[in-house]
Order: C-alpha cells, then sequence, then structure tokens
C-alpha cells in the first residue's frame, strides 16, 4: 500500500515542479498550415542603399508642387479606378503627401535642409486642406484613407520634435481633427471600409475591410504615442474585435466582412492575403500581443518573401483583382510598408534575415527616374508608392546599419482607450 501511494505522490510533485525546476515552457502559439521558407540572402551594400535614398529623395524634391503637395489628377494610362469629384482626387493627393511626408521623415537623409523644407511644405499644406476633406459620395469612403495617413504623417513628424514646441502643437492639432474623422467615418458594422452599398447615412455603412482596419488602427496607436491621442472607446473596441474576427486558423485575413463566408477564395488565401497580413498581424500585435504570438508575425513574413511572385505578378496591371488570386498591383508596396514596421518586434537574431530580404525586393524595384510605384492611379502612383518604399527601405536600413535604437520591447506598452 506505502509503495502506490510514494509512486502517486512522487509523480504529482513531478507534474507541479517550479520553474527553477525545470518546468515546461507552452508551446508559441502557430497557424495550422506550415510555411516553405527561402534562404537567407547577404544584406545589401551600404552604397547600395545610399543610392536607392538619394534617388528617391530627389525624385520627391523634384516633383513636390507647389503649394506643398505632390500629385495631381491627369490620367496616366487608359484605365483608372472610380473617383468621385472633387474629394476623391483630394483624397488621393492628400493621402499621397502624407505617405511621400512618411518616406522622407524615416529615411537618413531627412536631416538635409532642402528636405526639412519640403516636408514643412507638405505639412503646411495638410494642415491647410484636410479640414476641408469629405466623404466623396454615399458610394465612396476613400477619405478615410487621407485622415490615417495624414494622421501617421503628423505622429512620425511629431516625433522628432520638442513637445513645447509651436509646431509640434500646430501638428498635434491636425492630427486631433483627423482622429475626429476617423471615428465618424467607422462602419456601422464595427472597424473601417472605403465603399458602402447599402445606401447613404451620416454614419458610413460601408463593408468593413481587415487591411484598412488594420491601417487606422496602427496609424491611432502612432497617434496615442506622439501626442496622446486616442478613439472613441468603443470604436475601438469594436474595430479590434472586427480585426480579431478576420483573421483564418491558416494565418490569413479575409478582404472584408462579406469574404469572412469565403475564406477559401484565392483572395482570402495566403497567396491573397500576403500584403494584408503583416499589417494587420502587426495592428493586434500592438494593441493585444497575447493575440498574435511572435511566431505567427514572423510567419507572415516569410510567405510575404517566398510568396511575393503572387504579388510581383499584379504589379503595374491597371484593372484592380485582376491578377493571380485576385492580387491588384496597389498591394505591394502597402504590404511592404507595413513589413517594415513589423522589424521593431522582431527578435535581435531575426532582424538581419528580414531586413535584407524587405531591402532586397525594395531595392531591385526602382525606376530610372529614381521613384517607385505598383499601380497606375491618375498621376499619384509614383508618389505614394516612393513613400511607402522610402519608408520600408529606411527601415531596413536602420536595421542593417544605421544607429542602434531602444529595444522593442516596450512596443506595447501604450494603453488602450
Amino acid at each position: 500500500m506505502f509503495r502506490p501511494l510514494t509512486t502517486i505522490f512522487l509523480a504529482t510533485l513531478c507534474l507541479h515542479l517550479p520553474a527553477a525546476q525545470g518546468e515546461s515552457v507552452p508551446e508559441e502559439k502557430t497557424d495550422v498550415i506550415p510555411i516553405a521558407k527561402i534562404s537567407d540572402i547577404s544584406p545589401a551594400k551600404p552604397g547600395q542603399f545610399d543610392r536607392a535614398f538619394r534617388r528617391g529623395v530627389d525624385f520627391l524634391l523634384k516633383t513636390q508642387n507647389k503649394d506643398g503637395s505632390w500629385g495631381d489628377h491627369r490620367v496616366i494610362g487608359t484605365w483608372n479606378i472610380l473617383c468621385p469629384y472633387p474629394d476623391g482626387p483630394l483624397t488621393f493627393k492628400t493621402a499621397s503627401t502624407a505617405l511621400c511626408i512618411a518616406g522622407l521623415n524615416a529615411s537618413p537623409l531627412h536631416h538635409e535642409p532642402v528636405v526639412q523644407e519640403a516636408m514643412t511644405r507638405a505639412e503646411d499644406y495638410l494642415i491647410r486642406t484636410m479640414p476641408h476633406l469629405k466623404r466623396g459620395d454615399a458610394l465612396c469612403v476613400y477619405n478615410t484613407w487621407a485622415h490615417t495617413y495624414v494622421l501617421d504623417a503628423m505622429s512620425m513628424r511629431a516625433a522628432r520634435l520638442a513637445p513645447d514646441s509651436l509646431r509640434y502643437r500646430e501638428l498635434k492639432e491636425c492630427a486631433r481633427s483627423q482622429v475626429k474623422k476617423l471615428n465618424e467615418l467607422a462602419s456601422a458594422m464595427g472597424g473601417w471600409g472605403y465603399l458602402t452599398y447599402s445606401g447613404f447615412s451620416k454614419r458610413p455603412a460601408a463593408q468593413p475591410t481587415s487591411f484598412l482596419t488594420g491601417t487606422v488602427l496602427i496609424s491611432a496607436w502612432m497617434a496615442g504615442k506622439s501626442f496622446g491621442l486616442s478613439l472613441d472607446d468603443k470604436i475601438f473596441t469594436r474595430a479590434l474585435k472586427f480585426l480579431k474576427s478576420q483573421r483564418t486558423p491558416a494565418g490569413t485575413y479575409v478582404y472584408s466582412l462579406s469574404h469572412s463566408f469565403y475564406p477559401g477564395r484565392p483572395i482570402n488565401r495566403h497567396t491573397g492575403s500576403l500584403a494584408r497580413t503583416p499589417a494587420c498581424d502587426y495592428a493586434i500585435r500592438l494593441w493585444e500581443p497575447e493575440d498574435i504570438s511572435l511566431r505567427q508575425l514572423v510567419d507572415g513574413l516569410d510567405r510575404l518573401w517566398s510568396r511575393r511572385g503572387w504579388l510581383t505578378m499584379a504589379l503595374h496591371k491597371p484593372t484592380p483583382h485582376e491578377s493571380f488570386a485576385q492580387n491588384s498591383g496597389y498591394f505591394f508596396y502597402y504590404g511592404y510598408y507595413y513589413s517594415g514596421m513589423c522589424l521593431d518586434m522582431l527578435a535581435p537574431n531575426q532582424v538581419k534575415r528580414h531586413a535584407s530580404l524587405l531591402a532586397d525586393d525594395i531595392l531591385t524595384r526602382q525606376g530610372t527616374d529614381g521613384a517607385w510605384w505598383d499601380y497606375p492611379l491618375y498621376n499619384y502612383h509614383k508618389f505614394y508608392g516612393t513613400g511607402y518604399a522610402l519608408y520600408a527601405l529606411s527601415r531596413a536600413w536602420d536595421k542593417l546599419y544605421g544607429q542602434p535604437e531602444p529595444s522593442p520591447s516596450s512596443i506595447s506598452t501604450l494603453s488602450r482607450p
């Protein structure tokens, strides 16, 4: 009798040993579909980065409009997407201008006087113009994109300024207005969308998309960090809940709410979610890091590097979703912009691999004029594309050759609204 009891006691004790005695660590959360990883590559040489930055920045400096903006509504090519006048063009111009600021501000050339002057002129343009931007019509809620990217630009620029400076206060007021607009434009269904097929209402009944919702939540995090601003609590909570509901067990994000019923469609599988996954994973991990593991974030990046051919086949094609897996050209640099942000969350032994792969894709696609573009959008494509690309390339440069930065361990310490 004594021996069986002793055996049971010892077995139970082994199951409850403290961590100091070798307690097993819970396995990190993963997705259900394994991935194929491509091999590591050597990082590009500093000189390659230098030339790309110089050419990209010079392109933006030479093409800035007199009013400080970038882009115009000239038709380039034979096919352009729906864009109700006048707020559709104004949306594209202000969003493109904001992304140009983001790219210039992130680049190693941001300190040059001529670059500082260009960014100041662009900020002045946005501060003057954004109060006049409205929803395009009953169908199009494109202006959500402009408000969220202007919020990015204001937050990024403010991070380099003293909080007691006049310019900081001006940027904060502009950012506050964008947060207010984003609260107003949140879909009645939760999250944010940019097209509504359910009639006109004061609060849009737009079909919320995973990627725009993730984009806004990332911008809101930046605004909280730079200015202490936050979205309305109810809107934020519903948006985050919606975004998490759009993630499949395979690690993809379905395109929009209506696609939740069709997760097997090509656009909702890995080959169609490549550009959305880093943005949406990053957004959730910023606010609720326990919901997305580091392994899942890294797997999303590895899928982008190993399957990017599905995105590159859509580059420069004029019709949305005409390519394989229903990809559009304008997915491309969007995905790399947010992949650049994801680098801040990686472990030190992971950063070099992912920064090198990201930089290689950007460096090899710069045009002869110094610009990057992915989709022919009137005459805005080279400006938003160059802004996206400069930002992503700058984040890779920072990780490979830049000055040491604070540990990303504090990246998710911002409290929820």
